[in-house]
């Protein structure tokens, strides 16, 4: 017989308790997004003028990018099962894309074919192929 888990509890795939979830996730993602922007800009224009400082802002920053990792994690395992799938082929598609195409742009630049960009292509390719594949599940099974 199977056990009732967070997973299987009637109160955890409630549309309630998914508003929550998702509220949470917000939060944890804007304050993650500002504490990284303010990291940023704050080390470009010499904001954070001493190391300790830097070393500060980076950590919270950090800090902060973990909470909404757990809080992520929470959402998937109390939402429902398609909600779940959708989610979880997202991430998919975007880890994926995320792999093949770092490593084909390594090897462009080091073919002298492309000049290094930086993280930030990538955190935004990433970011927009797991919104793309979001959008097209809820698409996909509505």
């Amino acid at each position: 017989m199977k056990q009732p888990g967070p997973a299987t509890d009637s109160y955890c795939q409630s549309p309630q308790r998914d508003r929550h979830n998702k509220f949470r996730l917000n939060g944890w993602g804007l304050a993650w997004v500002a504490s990284w922007l303010l990291s940023l800009y704050g080390i470009k224009f010499q904001w954070l003028s001493s190391s300790a400082l830097a070393i500060t802002a980076i950590a919270v920053t950090t800090a902060l990018g973990i909470a909404m990792m757990f809080a992520y994690r929470r959402y998937l395992r109390e939402t429902d099962e398609l909600r779940r799938k959708i989610e979880l082929d997202a991430l998919a598609l975007a880890v994926g894309v995320a792999l093949v195409g770092s490593v084909a742009y390594s090897l462009l630049v080091r073919a002298g074919i492309m000049l290094e960009t930086g993280i930030s292509v990538f955190v935004i390719l990433i970011a927009a192929t797991y919104v793309a594949g979001v959008l097209l599940g809820y698409r996909r099974y509505a």
